[in-house]
């Protein structure tokens, strides 16, 4: 851990060292505002990114990687709605994904599924590979109640990565909701990271009680 934080020192050392030297190498500052993110100095990386946007207000392609990296600052900071007002300024088609992803995950943080489902389905449909978007995906089906779409969402997760932990378990889950007979996803789960499995099996028959229940009341709407 010692050796984590000299090596975040010496990076942040060097960067204020870049922007001292060379104030309009806008790089160097998306770099320090991520960099104080990850190490959760969000108070100054708040700071350097609203700073930063005006410095470089009038160049184009330092606001788009400006204003990503300051909806992340507000997305780390659980500040949901402030981190999708930054997000849903992007239209740099490098980051509109990336930009999306973060949309679909800051309103599923928020319980806000069918908003989430809106960027997540959009997601997919920008990158259909993408694994973590497909989980995503799954994950918010399943948060709707809809077994069976997220059974196609997470079968297209595991056609990226059979290996893949939340994969498994959310393709394990979708078999208990669905009463698959065969379900060797919970165990291949299990397998991959056993800790993680044991925390989130606490979890797994309150998931599926949430997801019956959302179901039925949706047939009971019908």
């Amino acid at each position: 851990m010692a050796k984590l934080d000299e090596d975040v020192q010496k990076d942040i050392k060097q960067l204020v060292k870049d922007i001292s030297e060379h104030p309009d190498h806008w790089q160097a500052y998306v770099d320090l505002v991520n960099v104080l993110t990850v190490i959760n100095s969000l108070v100054e990386a708040e700071d350097l990114a609203l700073k930063s946007l005006s410095i470089f207000k009038n160049n184009e392609a330092a606001q788009q990687e400006l204003l990503y990296a300051t909806g992340n600052v507000y997305y780390t900071a659980a500040d949901y709605s402030r981190a999708t007002s930054f997000f849903n300024k992007i239209t740099d088609a490098k980051l509109k994904h990336d930009a999306t992803m973060m949309q679909a995950q800051s309103f599923y943080a928020q319980n806000k599924f069918k908003q989430g489902l809106a960027f997540a389905l959009t997601a997919v449909q920008q990158d259909n590979a993408d694994l973590n978007a497909q989980i995503l995906l799954g994950n918010i089906w399943l948060s709707l109640g809809d077994s069976k779409a997220a059974r196609d969402a997470f079968d297209s997760a595991l056609s990226i990565n059979s290996d893949d932990y939340s994969a498994n378990l959310g393709r394990g889950v979708v078999a208990m909701a669905l009463n698959e007979q065969d379900n060797q996803w919970l165990q291949i789960a299990k397998k991959i990271d056993p800790k993680q499995y044991q925390a989130d099996a606490s979890r797994l028959d309150d998931l599926i009680q949430v997801m019956l229940g959302s179901t039925n009341n949706e047939r009971n709407t019908d």
